[in-house]
This record gives C-alpha cells, structure tokens and sequence, in this order.
C-alpha cells in the first residue's frame, strides 16, 4: 500500500480494522478447462468492463518454493485461462496474453474471455439475407444468421466455435433464449475478414442496442465431485444493471461515512462532434452512407465538427441510420468518465455493484466543486488492487 492512500485513508479515519481478503489464482488449460496451477501471483490487479474487455496483471515470483508449480508452463500466454477467486467467489476470469521478465521473477498481463475474439476473423460471409450467402442454412448449419441482435450474437459465438481449435467452452445457452425484439440486417464478408469482436461490439453499439459479456463463476457441486467453473456469454437489452432507485448505492467523499478516497474527472473535447457519418457496405459511389445531425448544438453556436465511423457490413440504410444516430448522441459533448477510488469494505461494499449499475456519487463542497455535487453516474469499470488490509476499487463512470 503506498503512502500517499495510506495517507488518504487516515485522512478519513479508515486506515485499519478492514479485513484481510483470501485470493487464489487459477491456471487452467483453456480449451479444457482443467487446472494447470494455483499460481502465487502478486502485485495483482485486475478490472472487469462493459461491453469491452479488462485486463488483469501480476507478478509471479520464480524461487525455490514455486519451481515445482511449472510456472513458466502454467503462463503460457494464449492457451491459459486465469481464474481470480475472492473469498470463494470468482471475481475474474480471462486468458494470458503476455509474459516478461522481472526482477526475482515475471509479470505477466491477461485479458477477459471476450479478447479471444479479437484474436479470431469471419472467414466466409455471414449475412441475415439469403441472397448474399452460398449456404442459406442458418448458423451452424448454414451462413445466414438470425435477424433479431441477440440471436445474431447467438450466431457468431457459434460460428466461432465450428473451427478447430475454435471451442473455447463458452455457453451461449442464454443468448438463445427470448429474443430482443431488435431485428438488424447485416452481412459480414469473408474476404473483408472482420474481427469478431469488433463486429459483436458494433452490433451492440448500434441504436437500441444492448450491452454484453463473458461472465464467470463457480458451477454448483454435485455429488463430491471437483469443482468446476462456467464461462457464460450474455446479451443485456436494453442495459445491464439497476437504476440508482433500485441498487440504492450511494459513494461519498467528506463526511463520517465517506468511501471515496480519491477521484478524477477528466474531460475531453476532441471526440466530440455535431455531425456524425456512417459508412455502411458498397464500392465508390454506391457505398452507403448515413449522417447524424445535432442541430441543437449547431443553432446555440458550437462550430461544425466531424465524425466518420466505418460499418463495412451493414447492408440496411435504416440500420445504418441507426449507427449515425447513436454515434451522434454519443458524441455530442465532452467525454467525461469520471473515476473514484473507493473502499473495497467500504459501504457499499465490492460485490454489492456490478457493471452496468448506476449510483449516487456524493462530493463535500471542495475546489472543483464549490457547492458539492451530488450526481447519478453509471459504473462501466471495475478495477481492483487485491491487497492485505485495506482494497481499494476503482469505479470508471459515466453519466449516459
């Protein structure tokens, strides 16, 4: 724990009587899912995030003591998946991507499940029309995919899984269930070979879109037999998580029960725009192209500023107009993310939150905010430094 939030804890008369936190740390085979090593990873923090993908990094120390764990095999990146257990409940879950040496040992980095699919490419056209497919089966069968948004997410992991190799064990038993109600039409070629992740994220971005992740955890034990673990892919629509009415979460800074120890609250103008363009499927001049206008903005003085985003497989004007729109409103201010570092064992407590939960982020009155601020914000981000004594969480926010 470093001085400066020992410092900041004590400031706010909550620098001991936390608890200790018991962690172990999974190695597994990431096709199989069988237990290669429990690994003493140190110096461990990892971060859980929305519809995008966390990472988590650490140390591992090479000594006497961890030789006969295999370590160096137990790490390979690629192939391994980490489990981050907390106090018997699975807190992260992702793949090994990178290793390198270190003083006493190697730090190494992974990254949620949902990066595989950054690693994997639609190699044959996929499409929702008939006519722009060889194989007007449906997916796995086929190459059309389902219309509705969440059955077309039901599609990718699918096609995704068909290839040797492919199967990473992600259930998508979820994804197959009652639809959204959001039919899209869109075609995905081949020789573009789009990365899958990409394509899942620009799906879920789309106007009346939804979020989605890769969620892990411990299966239930039957029978005395070995524990096992899930990884379970789902679709939220239209947003995951509870109002700040339902959840009633409430972060404080000042007061006897304040939480927040620390905060941020960058603003960036430079991706901010008053009229956005969609570039949808085509050649040349047929290609088509769909804006998003803030006349509000326009009329009350902000200058002209711009924005092109590309959507090579969608094939729809309406569904293009979509993607316009939603980038219009995403863009149509500064980016604020605002982030608060609060106590783990603090009230409200980890494990009581989830991504996707909105909350009462309360401030005392204080320079950058002379007459306090009480808001309500959204928690996209959830970063944690597992540590003796004391954890703190960092919570990446927005107002949206």
């Amino acid at each position: 724990m470093t001085a400066d939030l020992l410092s900041a804890l004590a400031a706010i008369g909550q620098a001991s009587d936390y608890p200790d936190h018991t962690y172990t740390f999974l190695a597994c085979d990431l096709l199989t899912d069988q237990v290669i090593a429990e690994l003493p990873l140190q110096q461990v923090q990892y971060e859980r995030v929305l519809s995008g993908i966390g990472t988590l990094t650490a140390f591992l120390p090479l000594a006497d003591e961890t030789l006969p764990l295999d370590p160096i095999t137990a790490t390979t990146g690629g192939r391994t998946a980490l489990y981050v257990d907390r106090d018997g409940v699975i807190v992260w879950g992702g793949i090994i991507w990178t290793r390198r040496p270190a003083p006493g040992g190697v730090t190494i980095q992974a990254a949620e499940f949902l990066s595989y699919y950054q690693h994997r490419y639609i190699t044959q056209t996929l499409s929702t029309v008939a006519a722009n497919v060889t194989d007007t089966d449906l997916v796995p069968n086929g190459q059309l995919l389902y219309g509705d948004q969440k059955w077309m997410m039901w599609s990718l992991f699918q096609w995704a899984a068909l290839s040797p190799g492919g199967n990473i064990g992600i259930d998508i038993n979820l994804l197959g269930g009652a639809a959204d109600g959001i039919t899209r039409e869109a075609t995905f070629f081949g020789y573009e070979r789009p990365e899958l992740f990409a394509t899942m994220q620009q799906l879920s971005q789309a106007d009346n879109g939804f979020d989605f992740a890769i969620e892990v955890g411990w299966n239930p034990i039957h029978n005395n037999e070995a524990p096992t673990r899930y990884r379970r892919a789902r679709t939220y629509f239209p947003q995951r998580g509870r109002s700040a009415v339902d959840s009633g979460l409430v972060f404080s800074k000042g007061g006897p029960a304040a939480s927040i120890v620390a905060y941020d609250w960058p603003e960036d103008w430079t991706s901010m725009a008053t009229r956005t363009y969609a570039l949808g499927g085509g050649d040349g001049e047929a290609r088509l192209i769909a804006q998003g206008v803030d006349a509000d903005l326009l009329m009350s003085g902000w200058p002209l500023l711009e924005s092109v985003a590309t959507y090579s497989g969608v094939t729809q004007l309406a569904t293009l107009q979509g993607h316009a729109n939603a980038d219009i409103i995403t863009r149509s201010g500064a980016a604020v993310a605002p982030t608060f570092d609060v106590l783990a064992d603090g009230d409200p407590a980890f494990g009581t939150y989830t991504e996707g939960d909105r909350a009462i982020f309360s401030i005392a009155p204080e320079p950058r905010f002379p007459d306090g601020l009480d808001v309500e914000l959204r928690i996209l981000g959830v970063q944690v430094t597992a540590a003796r004594g004391p954890e703190i969480v960092r919570l990446t926010c927005t107002g949206a």
